[in-house]
């Protein structure tokens, strides 16, 4: 039974992933021997090395997350009930201390790839600005949010499966009301622990902002500027938050390298989703994908806990339910990633008329030279992974004829 359960995460979510970055490695090699597009032949070129890097610590995180899953489902579920059977504890509480040691080591296992990211990878490549002090707490308030957080949902969908029969609908619907909460909350809640908001001191900029918000409708509790610089150079703007926490988020350095007219442009875009309801479809979307991982975990087979030399009980039951997360997130990506495209273009459309189509194609390729983003990836990847259209095609359907650069 183990052996066919380490198959399955093998064949349908291991083998996947890197069959897919060996092929978009490959599609990059052959285009860094072609003339460059969008980028200077420099950046193009640094922008191929960046990706090729990104892909070879993606194959490596893959492959931890294999040798992860098998040690699980052998011997680690086993070994972990053991060792908390020991300390005698009522029930309730060993089934959380056995979700929070068990969530712990998933972080704990991270942190390597993470910290080669940041501090290496991103430093290498001029992105990060990030500090071994900075790391540290960052990754300090991260594990205290994981374990105060992560807590209270767990002891609460302790509770559901304690008490329900059908216990994966109730905590289903415990999990998406959390997701709905995390989208309220995080803008104002969340985001400041880790960065500095402070609201944005141009006022020509922020009255022109507002003008187009009020055309859209659009009501928002602020615009904020944030100190994204200080951890990493690279673009972005956002709108957070739902109903009355929503927020409008400038990077720092966003305000830095792009034109008044392309950061309107940028938020049109935003706006785009905004109007057309995207973040509504979105929610919906996680809402069906979480429906699904709970009616499986719901429905596993007692044999898959005796395979695994431990009680099918509430605690075993949520760990296996985390571990088959991204295997099901992964089988979903395609037909996510088809309507985010959609989307996507739906936004910059609406975005192009209320500003130009000029503006916006002119933005999104100074992210993209800022950011060293490679514009070429394979059709495979690309049906996978991506959630946003590939730039070459976001700035045809803007008509925006761009030059070819030596």
């Amino acid at each position: 039974m183990l052996y066919l359960i380490g198959l399955i995460f093998i064949c349908l979510y291991f083998l996947p992933s890197i069959v897919l970055a060996y092929l978009q490695s490959k599609h990059i090699q052959t285009r860094l021997g072609e003339s460059p597009v969008i980028l200077s032949a420099k950046d193009y070129s640094e922008a191929g090395k960046y990706a090729l890097a990104k892909l070879r610590v993606s194959m490596i995180s893959s492959l931890i997350e294999l040798v992860a899953f098998l040690f699980w489902i052998f011997i680690g579920f086993w070994f972990l009930e053991g060792v908390v059977a020991r300390w005698h504890l009522p029930e309730n509480i060993s089934s959380l201390l056995f979700i929070l040691i068990f969530l712990s080591v998933g972080f704990v296992v991270s942190l390597p790839m993470g910290f080669y990211t940041s501090m290496v990878l991103d430093k290498r490549f001029g992105f990060s600005k990030n500090t071994f002090g900075l790391f540290v707490k960052d990754t300090l308030k991260a594990f205290v949010m994981l374990i105060v957080i992560g807590g209270i949902i767990v002891f609460l969908l302790l509770e559901v499966m304690e008490n329900f029969v059908y216990w994966y609908l109730g905590g289903f619907g415990l999990i998406f009301i959390f997701a709905i909460l995390a989208n309220v909350f995080y803008p104002i809640l969340i985001a400041p622990i880790f960065n500095k908001f402070t609201p944005l001191e141009d006022e020509c900029l922020r009255e022109k902002i507002e003008s187009m918000m009020q055309k859209v409708g659009f009501r928002s509790n602020g615009i904020f500027v944030m100190d994204a610089s200080k951890r990493d150079g690279r673009l972005n703007a956002y709108f957070g938050g739902l109903g009355d926490s929503k927020r409008v988020v400038l990077f720092d350095t966003l305000l830095q390298k792009v034109s008044s007219e392309g950061l309107l442009a940028i938020l049109g875009h935003e706006l785009g989703h905004f109007k057309h309801r995207d973040i509504l479809k979105n929610i919906l979307i996680v809402g069906i994908l979480l429906f699904v991982i709970f009616c499986i975990a719901g429905n596993l087979p007692q044999e898959i806990f005796t395979a695994m030399g431990v009680r099918e009980a509430p605690a075993t039951t949520i760990a296996f339910l985390v571990l088959i997360v991204p295997v099901v997130s992964f089988l979903a990506m395609p037909i996510i990633g088809y309507f985010s495209r959609k989307a996507e273009y739906r936004a910059d459309s609406f975005g192009a008329e209320l500003t130009s189509k000029y503006s916006l194609a002119e933005a999104l390729i100074r992210i993209v030279n800022e950011n060293k983003a490679f514009p070429c990836s394979h059709p495979a990847y690309i049906f996978f992974y991506y959630t946003h259209p590939p730039l070459l095609k976001r700035l045809e359907a803007l008509d925006y004829h761009h030059r070819q650069v030596g």
